[in-house]
């Protein structure tokens, strides 16, 4: 785990939102996984920890690489939302957070 997914979580836990799954497969039989997944709300969240560099996110494999996860989640029908660790130091990610479990209500595995 980051830097940024810790105080992440510390944010989520302090905020009294609910508690997160980590490290979620989501698009079986791959092996992707989200950092963090509410599953009753149908959502994923990254955060992104490298966004410089020749093998980070920013590098053209790793954007391509981003967009596979991203399209792959959405297949399987999960909502996913990605955060840096500048928008999680700002509270951006947290705001942003309490807005869709807030909004999303949790939803039955007949409705996906």
């Amino acid at each position: 785990m980051n830097v940024a997914e810790t105080l992440l979580l510390a944010q989520i836990q302090q905020a009294g939102l609910p508690e997160p799954e980590r490290q979620f497969p989501y698009a079986k039989p791959r092996r992707l996984k989200a950092d963090f997944a509410w599953p009753a709300h149908t959502l994923l969240v990254e955060v992104t920890g490298g966004v410089w560099g020749r093998r980070a996110h920013g590098s053209i494999t790793g954007i391509l690489a981003d967009i596979d996860r991203l399209n792959e989640s959405t297949r399987h029908r999960w909502r996913m939302l990605r955060f840096t660790p500048g928008m999680v130091d700002s509270g951006e990610a947290l705001a942003l957070l309490r807005e869709v479990l807030a909004d999303g209500a949790p939803v039955g595995k007949e409705e996906l």
